[in-house]
């Protein structure tokens, strides 16, 4: 005999205001509905029962792709197919469309949001990686007001967020990166679709004229309680021209600094042989990027 399904309240808000008090008056049983292939799954078995369900996934706010200034805002419930086909994605944050490109398959790129893939709070969410090496921000929304949080303050730990009682992600906010930057992303799984990432990691470098590294970001997923920064391999490397050693030295420190545990994807240990091995690559071809050979 088939469980009961969930019954709750289904309410569809027009405005962010409106969704703030929805929030308020819930009491806090109510959930935000984006693309809901995390919702979805967690009401099914049971592990979430919302007594009302507020759907954001047309609204207006949370719904665009723009710049503002030296700002790219994208709205929470703008999809991954949509963060894949946006002119504006590919050319201030090529990164994150490759990790929505790596994302899952079509179907679900159709559904999925960022915004959900942030809140989940997943060490191995792919999106996280290409935000953090960009110095992202959120915008939040509560009854106290809107607020503004960088990303690396928002995550506390698996399926644990920064979010207070009644607020909601509305906007990923994302500067404008220095001229001359390198980013690429990396997804390790298990088979090549349809796999959470086994690891996966964002670098983003810049070289000055001298060809040295005048800057380096280095985001390691799932590796750890949240996405991290390796700031070991980052300080290795600042100022230096890039050689072949000097990069694999960086990579090793990169394996060291991370915190991985063995689950049903990896061991502790294949997961720092795989940070070394893909940091070294990933660091090589930016470098080929910016034509310095290596």
């Amino acid at each position: 005999m088939s469980a009961a399904a969930p019954e709750f309240d289904y309410v569809k808000p027009t405005g962010v205001a409106e969704l703030v008090e929805g929030l308020r008056a819930a009491g806090g049983e109510g959930a935000v509905l984006a693309g809901g292939t995390d919702l979805h799954v967690k009401m099914r078995i049971g592990k979430l029962a919302p007594r009302v369900l507020f759907d954001i996934s047309e609204l207006d706010a949370c719904r665009s792709i723009a710049e503002r200034g030296e700002v790219l805002a994208i709205g929470a419930a703008v999809r991954m197919s949509e963060i894949i086909a946006s002119p504006l994605v590919a050319r201030r944050v090529p990164a994150l469309a490759d990790a929505a490109r790596q994302m899952s398959c079509r179907q679900i790129r159709n559904r999925a949001t960022l915004g959900g893939n942030i809140v989940t709070a997943s060490p191995a969410a792919d999106a996280v990686p290409p935000l953090l090496a960009a110095d992202a921000a959120l915008l939040l929304a509560g009854p106290a007001g809107q607020r503004e949080l960088p990303l690396a303050d928002f995550l506390l730990g698996p399926g644990k967020t920064a979010l207070e009682r009644g607020e909601v992600l509305t906007e990923i906010l994302v500067p404008m990166q220095p001229a001359g930057c390198r980013s690429g992303f990396v997804k390790v799984g298990r088979r090549k679709a349809q796999a959470i990432s086994i690891i996966n990691l964002c670098g983003s470098l810049s070289l000055d004229e001298a060809g040295a590294i005048s800057d380096l970001r280095l985001v390691l997923g799932s590796v750890g309680p949240t996405a991290m920064r390796a700031r070991r391999c980052e300080q290795a490397l600042q100022g230096v021209a890039p050689k072949k050693e000097s990069l694999a030295a960086a990579a090793a420190l990169a394996a060291e600094e991370c915190r991985p545990i063995t689950d049903l994807r990896g061991s502790a240990e294949g997961r720092r042989l795989l940070v070394e091995a893909w940091t070294l690559r990933l660091l090589t071809n930016l470098c080929v990027k910016g034509r310095v050979h290596v």
